[in-house]
């Protein structure tokens, strides 16, 4: 290869899921997610993989955002 040994590692070949470039676009809830998401958390402040998952399914929420 034309690179020099070591260049081409040098930097991750696609930015980073769009955090280099600023902050990630805040999510907004709406009052029925809000509302939700608020009791499950009262229930269970540390939801696992499953229920994260099913809250997601059920608020259209994508699954990364829940927390």
């Amino acid at each position: 290869s034309s690179l020099p040994a070591g260049e081409a590692r040098a930097r991750p070949a696609a930015p980073s899921a769009g955090r280099e470039g600023g902050r990630r676009k805040r999510t907004t809830f709406s009052k029925a997610q809000l509302e939700l998401l608020v009791r499950a958390f009262e229930k269970e402040p540390y939801p696992g993989i499953a229920l994260r998952e099913q809250l997601s399914s059920l608020t259209d929420i994508p699954e990364s955002r829940i927390q």
